[in-house]
């Protein structure tokens, strides 16, 4: 037996309820601070992956016509949200619209063909947008993307905001 040792009880670990109102606090503050931008961002990313998919479409019916020195169109489809490539009235490849879904998708011709040449038929450019278009860089936070296909079949994916000469970006 220990005599003339005085024992304490032991403390208990963990945080008290004030604490963990205090941090969940903080937590929600921050967030909150954070949520537009993540907004921003999220838009964003869902412009480019839009606008790269038919970049890519643009390319791939391009090629498709080289390699089969045959005339391919591609065209938009479900309100210029999707598009489809065919050769000859057989679809070769087709792109649901889910990556361009809450966005405005302009085209100035809806179907372009090239030929075996790699040559288009119709210079288009296709403008991927915010619902909101007036929300693009020049006046708003989102940053806008466009395609453009010229004549001799030379695909750009460009930033209509870019107004720096000589740079590769811009439109």
């Amino acid at each position: 037996m220990l005599h003339g040792v005085a024992i304490t009880p032991r403390r208990a670990h963990g945080f008290t309820l004030l604490e963990l109102l205090v941090g969940i606090g903080i937590i929600a503050f921050l967030l909150l601070m954070a949520m537009p931008g993540i907004q921003v961002y999220l838009l964003d990313t869902k412009i480019r992956a839009a606008a790269q998919a038919y970049y890519d479409g643009a390319q791939q019916a391009r090629s498709e016509a080289l390699r089969r020195n045959t005339d391919v169109t591609l065209s938009l489809t479900n309100s210029n949200q999707g598009w489809s490539i065919a050769a000859g009235g057989i679809e070769i490849a087709l792109k649901a619209p889910e990556s361009a879904a809450k966005l405005t998708v302009t085209a100035s011709t809806t179907d372009v063909s090239f030929n075996g040449l790699g040559n288009a038929s119709a210079a288009n450019t296709v403008k991927f947008m915010p619902g909101d278009s007036s929300q693009c860089l020049a006046s708003g936070p989102q940053r806008c993307l466009q395609v453009q296909v010229s004549q001799g079949g030379q695909v750009r994916l460009c930033d209509p905001s870019i107004t720096t000469a000589g740079d590769n970006r811009k439109c």
